[in-house]
């Protein structure tokens, strides 16, 4: 990859960025600022009497964020950051700056022999997010989630090293900053059984009791935190979708990420895929996958303008109904199959993805965004993933492109199609 290029794609993702920082811009239509308004609440409560932890559904009688307090707690243990919503905010941007920095060397930890220009293209990346964007500007708690998921990552990667001596201390830490991800975000605590078949497979079985063990009692305050709380987990029983149908949603919403990478190296993916297809039990398989998935279709529930994912949205925009919809979901069933069929750890890690977010409750992009595009390189089977690293700088950052100024021009209104669709929430000050 040329430098130059490099350079100039960087300075074109940081520009939309600043851009949307300078401008107080939320590129997701109104979502994070209104969300800031819950979280500022909090922060601000803890700050002054830090005992209403203890006290019974709290989080719901004084109308704060329906999220465990991790993010919380610590802000509010800094008077300069809880005292005033302004420097909150720009403190909380600088710091959302180094995100896609820790998974560069996350990159790098796992694959040293990768092209250094590839390792920083992809990680700048998460730049490009608008949900990324909107999480870092309007101080979301998203971004806080992610760091320690990065964290937890990386140690487990340090197992995936058949050298390493240290299990038990990575797997102290695996667990440590993967229960901290959730003690932020309760929904991370679905790559649990993710660990643990991962450590089953690649060390002994005492690591694994190990595992267990640190796990059990590091969920001991979670487990304390919401029997005083139940609307951690009641606040997220909803009737706006079903379970078969969350499916459809957030195979929709991974196909965005997957997309790129595919066509991005068109010429081998299609060679591989013939060479899927050729294989009985797979198209077998897949055939029996997409009756399921015609099924599902057929009978498809999702209410409410809010949420559905970013195809979801497109596809009521564009023709006016599912269909288009339907179809990415399909293709990207493929591309899970594609991608995610090389271990059993990697179909546990899909299946637990597929499946997690069915409470009932709306289902937005922003879940999987950029955690989706960390797993894809940090999480998948490692052979195939240097294979990813094929991909074509120019297709992948046109396509991010186009990704940004769609939500772009949803976000600022430009098409009344889809204000109507989605009206605007506004900004929340403090």
């Amino acid at each position: 990859m040329i430098t130059k290029k490099l350079y100039i794609y960087l300075l074109i993702i940081l520009f939309t960025l600043i851009f949307s920082f300078l401008l107080d811009f939320d590129i997701s239509n109104g979502g994070a600022s209104r969300d800031l308004h819950y979280h500022w609440k909090y922060i601000i409560n803890l700050n002054q009497d830090i005992s209403i932890l203890l006290k019974q559904d709290h989080s719901y009688k004084n109308g704060f964020t329906q999220h465990y307090p991790l993010h919380h707690i610590i802000i509010s243990r800094f008077d300069f950051l809880s005292t005033n919503v302004k420097t909150y905010l720009n403190f909380y941007f600088l710091f959302s700056l180094t995100l896609p920095i820790l998974f560069y060397y996350c990159v790098k930890n796992r694959f040293p022999e990768i092209d250094n220009n590839k390792a920083i293209f992809i990680s700048s990346i998460i730049y490009f997010l608008p949900n990324y964007q909107s999480s870092a500007i309007w101080g979301n708690t998203h971004i806080s989630s992610l760091f320690f998921f990065l964290g937890s990552i990386y140690f487990l990667n340090n197992l995936e090293k058949k050298e390493e001596t240290k299990i038990n201390f990575n797997i102290f830490f695996v667990v440590f900053f993967m229960a901290c991800a959730a003690y932020v975000r309760q929904y991370y605590i679905i790559f649990f059984p993710y660990l643990f078949i991962f450590i089953y497979i690649n060390t002994k079985f005492k690591n694994t009791v190990f595992f267990c063990l640190v796990s059990f009692f590091l969920s001991i305050p979670g487990l304390f935190f919401y029997i005083s709380n139940p609307m951690l987990l009641g606040g997220l029983l909803t009737q706006s979708t079903d379970f078969k149908s969350s499916i459809l949603i957030v195979f929709s919403i991974m196909s965005v990420y997957l997309f790129p990478l595919y066509f991005s190296n068109l010429k081998y993916n299609t060679k591989k895929t013939l060479e899927l297809f050729e294989n009985k039990k797979f198209s077998i398989l897949f055939s029996f996958s997409t009756i399921i998935i015609f099924y599902i279709f057929l009978n498809f529930n999702y209410t409410g303008y809010l949420g559905g994912g970013f195809f979801y949205k497109i596809s009521k925009v564009l023709i006016g109904n599912n269909l288009l919809f339907f179809v990415i979901t399909l293709i990207s069933l493929f591309l899970c199959f594609y991608y995610f069929g090389k271990r059993l750890s990697d179909i546990i890690l899909i299946i637990t993805l597929s499946i997690s977010f069915s409470t009932g409750y709306v289902i937005f992009q922003k879940y999987f965004e950029p955690m989706f595009l960390i797993i894809i390189f940090l999480l998948i089977d490692r052979k195939l993933v240097k294979k990813i690293f094929n991909f074509n700088v120019h297709v992948v950052f046109i396509y991010f492109s186009i990704y940004w100024i769609v939500y772009f021009v949803y976000a600022s209104n430009l098409i009344k199609k889809m204000h109507l669709l989605l009206p605007q929430v506004g900004y929340i000050g403090n």
